[in-house]
Order: structure tokens, then C-alpha cells, then sequence
């Protein structure tokens, strides 16, 4: 049997989708910019979307680093979410777990995740979760880090990854 339908797909920008992404309300926030269809996270020193100023250039080397709620993450869709795994690589596509972590509040508890882990465990609709990012840069305690500086190179990519059952 042989049989056509008619697919109906729409995209749309971080701040509509079923998965929202949008800078977390407070300071960090402003790291995030939200000006076009997807979010930018930026920690180079160029002002964010969401930012009227920046007197810095970017992290400070050989230090461990920690932003906490830079974005917020939403369930809009109509499943739950049983897994949410954020996963950061450099231009190459490497993982770097010790060098990347990732940080979520439960209860006001930050908990450090390690990069490609996940954040929650479930998250229903209409339920949001915020997460920020640990850069270790420490020589002593990151195999991957030569000089106290970013391993790789940059660009890096952040992908989200959303399960339901």
C-alpha cells in the first residue's frame, strides 16, 4: 500500500519554539542576546543583545569561571521533557568535560553538570529550567588547558537536546 499526507512544519525562532531559549532574568542575563531568531551567548567581551556595556575582554586565564543563570529554558510544547542534555564543542566537534560544565538550580542548590550531561530529569510543559556555564581554566586540575587558555578553537557550538518518551 501506497499512500500520500500532507505534513504540516513550521520553524521558528528561540523565543517562540515548543523549547524556548531566552536570557534568565538577573546580570547574566545580559551575556545572552536574544536579538535574532536564535540565542548568542557571549563571554568575549562584545556587549550582548541584552547589554548596554561590557568593560571586559573576555575570561580571565588560568581561573575557574562560573555564570549561573544565563538562560532559561521552557517547555512549550505538548510532551514532557524527559531528558535536556547540553552538550558544548569547539570548531572541530570536541567535547571538552573538564574543560565546560554546566550549572542548574534545584531548590536554590546550584549543581554542577558535566558537558554532554543532562540538566533535568523531567521538565512538563509550561516548565522552565535555567542553566548557566563553569569554564575551567585551571592548569592544575584541567588536563586539557595549556597556558590557562581556551583548549581548541572557537567558535564553540552549544547544542541542546530535548528527549520525550
Amino acid at each position: 500500500v501506497t499512500a500520500e499526507r500532507t505534513v504540516s512544519i513550521e520553524t521558528a525562532g528561540d523565543a517562540s519554539a515548543f523549547l524556548t531559549l531566552e536570557p534568565a532574568s538577573g546580570d547574566n542575563g545580559e551575556f545572552v542576546d536574544d536579538s535574532g531568531d536564535t540565542i548568542e551567548i557571549n563571554l568575549d567581551g562584545s556587549a550582548a543583545g541584552n547589554a548596554t556595556t561590557t568593560n571586559g575582554t573576555g575570561l580571565n586565564l588560568n581561573a575557574k569561571t562560573t555564570f549561573e543563570n544565563l538562560v532559561r529554558i521552557t517547555n512549550n510544547g505538548t510532551q514532557q521533557v524527559t531528558s535536556l542534555t547540553l552538550s558544548l564543542t569547539d570548531s572541530s566537534g570536541n567535547l571538552d568535560d573538564e574543560t565546560f560544565k554546566f550549572t542548574t538550580s534545584d531548590s536554590g542548590v546550584t549543581s554542577p553538570v558535566t558537558n554532554g550531561g543532562s540538566i533535568v530529569s523531567t521538565l512538563s510543559t509550561g516548565s522552565s529550567v535555567t542553566f548557566g556555564l563553569i569554564v575551567n581554566l585551571l592548569t592544575d586540575d584541567n588536563s586539557n588547558v595549556s597556558n590557562g587558555d581556551l583548549p581548541g578553537s572557537g567558535p564553540y557550538t552549544l547544542t541542546i537536546t530535548a528527549d520525550t518518551q
